[in-house]
């Protein structure tokens, strides 16, 4: 009988080994090899159009790209700075309003979760194209109600007044995903035992002490995993800059991805555009283990 329990075991690990061959394949074939392929060809003059055509070269397009590219440093700031505001708005709102939502009846819930997710699921395309009508000088929505308001003077090209290029940016993509943060933030309240929140609603804890005390120390993995998500996302961010605000007005808006499309595919330099890309992915790897490292003391000093 165990000799039989064994063997069906051994199978079943085996099954198991064989159903995870195609998700090892494409992710051998379609994430690991670019990659890497990627990194190699960054320290060679390749042009994008001849494989057989380039040479290497070493670390000259590292070197020129420390030394001779300040404008890929400059979108490199406003890559970090769009990241970490955009993180830290949307993670501070994602969780009120979860926390909101879960103290409403189900009926209320169900509605805010599809409201609220509504602009997740929308294309950056219809998102960009949206906003650049709302946020129109003339006859935008937003300028309208500041109109009706009689707040005449903080009317303005919300896009196209460098001094809040980046903050409208920051605006937009906040209210596309803080639906998103919302949800996780939801999910992880609503698997909160409810004996506890009721064991401190007897000893007249209030909600806001609830709050401090049980939902942000409860919900911290889900802070980190957001915290994560969020700064990678707005370090990649392209879709939105490029169709909103073009990466103007001047280089205000003009993040690293853009950089990087305009070097590759406007200047045909795909070479330096893989450093780029490198110097890129290198900086998102390190603020990933920086979160998570952070992430991990602040469980481990709650525990």
């Amino acid at each position: 009988m165990a000799g039989s329990i064994t063997k069906v075991e051994r199978n079943r690990k085996l099954w198991g080994y064989v159903f995870l061959i195609p998700s090892l394949f494409f992710l051998v074939m379609f994430i690991l090899y670019p990659l890497v392929n990627s990194i190699f060809m960054s320290f060679t003059n390749w042009t994008g159009f001849n494989n057989d055509s380039y040479s290497f070269v070493g670390a000259k397009n590292y070197v020129d790209l420390f030394t001779k590219n300040p404008g890929f440093w400059n979108a490199m700031v406003i890559n970090l700075v769009f990241a970490f505001v955009s993180t830290a708005i949307q993670t501070v709102l994602g969780f009120l309003l979860a926390f909101c939502v879960y103290y409403m009846t189900s009926g209320w819930q169900r509605f805010y979760k599809v409201a609220l997710y509504i602009p997740v699921i929308l294309p950056a395309s219809v998102i960009a194209v949206m906003w650049r009508f709302m946020l129109s000088p003339d006859t935008g929505l937003v300028n309208v109600i500041l109109r009706t308001m009689g707040l005449d003077n903080l009317c303005r090209a919300w896009v196209g007044d460098p001094s809040t290029a980046l903050g409208t940016v920051i605006a937009v993509n906040t209210w596309q995903y803080v639906g998103f943060t919302m949800i996780l933030f939801l999910i992880a309240m609503l698997n909160i035992p409810t004996e506890v929140i009721e064991s401190a609603q007897m000893d007249g804890a209030g909600k806001f002490r609830q709050l401090l005390s049980f939902f942000i120390p409860l919900t911290a993995s889900t802070t980190e995993t957001n915290i994560i998500l969020s700064i990678t996302g707005g370090m990649k961010s392209f879709a939105l800059f490029y169709m909103l605000t073009g990466g103007g007005p001047g280089t205000a808006t003009t993040v690293v991805s853009m950089v990087i499309y305009n070097t590759a595919f406007v200047d045909f330099k795909f070479y330096r555009a893989l450093a780029m890309a490198t110097v890129l992915f290198v900086i998102i790897l390190v603020l990933v283990l920086i979160s998570r490292r952070i992430g991990h003391e602040a469980e481990t000093n709650i525990e």
